[in-house]
């Protein structure tokens, strides 16, 4: 499903799967390790907080909090190297916002779940 998901943003351009994907927690465990800042831990692995990355840049961002992470989901230079972007246009998008917290998890992964049972209904897939 979270594959589905990924692609369904209109922007979004095919994107080779040669590249080799993981899947990234966009509030990183360690961050809840850490703060306790979750009423939920659960919350933690829900499809909100989940999207595909790109394993080199995935491998970069994992631990760190969502404002420093948003540098690996644009792209950045340093020492004088461009250092690649992600193309998954969800988290382009989601590195418009300051923090990623619970309650956006929640939201997410509603509207996840929404636009999934939509396009079920839409393509009579719905039982």
């Amino acid at each position: 499903m979270l594959a589905w998901w990924a692609f369904q943003d209109g922007d979004q351009n095919l994107i080779s799967l040669e590249k080799g994907f993981e899947i990234e927690h966009i509030y990183p465990k360690n961050r809840y390790e850490k703060e306790k800042s979750l009423t939920d831990k659960r919350n933690l692995e829900k499809l909100g907080n989940k999207s595909l990355l790109e394993k080199k840049i995935n491998i970069r961002a994992s631990d760190y909090r969502f404002a420093d992470k948003i540098k690996y989901y644009e792209g950045f230079e340093s020492r004088g190297k461009i250092k690649e972007g992600t193309e998954i246009i969800s988290l382009k998008k989601l590195a418009n916002r300051t923090d990623f917290v619970e309650d956006d998890i929640i939201e997410r992964n509603e509207m996840i779940i929404n636009t999934f049972m939509d396009y079920l209904k839409e393509n009579n897939l719905e039982k």
